[in-house]
């Protein structure tokens, strides 16, 4: 008995269009890959070039001392950069100002209270009063923000101002 098989030619037409996308997928992939191993040859080629593995090994250790050496500058700019905040603690970096007629009738405003302040809020206060025949300076010491002396007004605000409590 012998099986007689027919292949009905949409099938067959289906399954050559299958094969042939299949091949054209396969295709753009190796030429892709291709490019790739080519661009990796070329940049391996052109670090190999005049070199040996003495040549390579010398290559290693200059990069070691050089990241010995990157690191040794970074624990130093570490310290530094430590002890400049320690400095700029320190520093007055806070103030607050204003200008105000001491007495009636004198105008121009010509007295003044100055603050100026640390990180730690501490620092100085100056008053300047200025009246017709002479001018009165007063110096307060501020410790964290307060002070053992009773301030006047404008001491109050300029204090008040130098810690962040009120606008200029």
């Amino acid at each position: 008995m012998m099986m007689n098989f027919t292949i009905d030619n949409r099938i067959l037409f289906g399954f050559i269009l299958v094969v042939a996308i299949f091949n054209f997928i396969l295709f753009v992939s190796m030429v892709k890959h291709r490019i790739k191993y080519r661009r990796l040859f070329k940049s391996y080629d052109n670090f190999m070039t005049g070199k040996t593995a003495k040549n390579l090994e010398d290559i290693i250790i200059l990069l070691r001392k050089d990241i010995r050496s990157l690191k040794n500058e970074n624990r130093l700019n570490r310290e530094a950069i430590r002890e400049l905040n320690k400095v700029q603690r320190e520093c007055y970096q806070k103030i607050g100002i204003l200008k105000y007629d001491a007495f009636e009738g004198m105008g121009g405003k010509l007295s003044f209270a100055f603050c100026m302040l640390n990180y730690r809020n501490s620092g100085y206060i100056i008053n300047s009063i200025h009246s017709r025949e002479t001018t009165f300076n007063y110096i307060r010491i501020v410790e964290n923000g307060q002070t053992d002396q009773v301030l006047s007004d404008e001491e109050k605000i300029v204090l008040e101002q130098a810690l962040g409590y009120r606008e200029r």
